[in-house]
C-alpha cells in the first residue's frame, strides 16, 4: 500500500478580509457566486493577494488539481494500491476515495472544491468521494508513525526512490509532498517519527515528485 499526503496545500477559499477587492468581486460575480464562496486563485486575485500574510504562496489550487489527477489515474490506484489525502494550509484534511473521477477542466474542479468547503462532502455524507475535516498535520501523521513516514524536502540527503523503499523492507509506505510552490513547510511536525529525504538536487514541481513517487512504487510491486 503506497500513502500519499499532500500537506499544507494552497487550497482555500477567499479569506474574508480580502473578499470585497475588486478583483475578487468581479470573478465571483462573474460566475454567479458570492466573493467568499470561490477558492482562493494567485492567477485571478494576485492584485488583491498582497494584503495576505505569506501571499506569495498562497492560491494555488490547480498544484491540488495536478497532484490529484495524477494520482488518481495510476495504476497504483486502480489496482487498489493508493491511498490519497489532501491537508490544507488551514488545517483541513480531505479525504479522497479511490473512486473518485475529477474533472479534467481546471474551473469545473474548482466548482467541485468550493462545493466541498461548503457541504464537507461530495455528492453526500453517506456515500462521500470526498469529505473534509478539521485536522492539523501532526495529528494526521500521528496516524501513520507504525507505517513508516518519509517526507520529501529538499536540501536533505539524496536518494534513489527505488533503493530507497526496498531497503525500508516496509509493504506500506507513507509519502508527504509540499502542497506549495515556494517556501518550505510551516508546521512542526519534529516531534512525529519520520524520514526526510530528497529525490534530486533539483526543485521539483509537486506533479514531478508525486509521479516519481507512484512509478517507483509501482515498480517495485509489480503492478505493471
Amino acid at each position: 500500500m503506497l500513502r500519499l499526503i499532500l500537506a499544507e496545500a494552497e487550497i482555500e477559499r477567499v479569506p474574508e478580509s480580502i473578499a470585497g477587492h475588486p478583483a475578487v468581486v468581479k470573478n465571483a460575480k462573474k460566475r454567479g457566486k458570492r466573493p467568499g464562496s470561490v477558492l482562493l486563485d494567485a492567477n485571478l486575485h494576485h492584485s488583491a493577494m498582497r494584503n495576505l500574510t505569506h501571499w506569495e504562496r498562497r492560491g494555488r489550487p490547480d498544484l491540488v488539481h495536478a497532484f490529484l489527477l495524477l494520482a488518481l489515474d495510476s495504476i497504483a490506484n486502480q489496482r487498489g494500491e493508493l491511498e490519497v489525502l489532501v491537508h490544507t494550509r488551514n488545517d483541513e484534511v480531505i479525504r479522497v476515495s479511490p473512486e473518485t473521477r475529477l474533472p479534467k477542466g481546471y474551473n469545473r474542479f474548482c466548482g467541485l472544491m468550493e462545493s466541498l468547503f461548503q457541504n464537507r462532502a461530495v455528492p453526500d455524507r453517506e456515500s462521500p468521494l470526498l469529505e473534509i475535516e478539521e485536522m492539523g498535520l501532526p495529528e494526521l501523521l500521528k496516524n501513520y508513525e507504525s507505517a513508516g513516514i518519509t517526507v520529501l524536502r529538499p536540501e536533505r540527503e539524496i536518494r534513489n526512490l527505488n533503493e530507497y523503499m526496498r531497503d525500508t523492507g516496509l509493504r506500506e509506505h507513507t509519502f508527504v509532498i509540499g502542497g506549495f510552490a515556494v517556501g518550505d513547510f510551516q508546521t512542526d511536525f519534529s516531534h512525529i517519527c519520520h524520514t526526510e529525504i530528497s529525490i534530486s538536487d533539483l526543485l521539483l514541481k509537486v506533479w514531478t515528485v508525486t509521479s516519481e513517487v507512484i512509478v517507483n512504487y509501482e515498480i517495485i510491486s509489480d503492478l505493471h
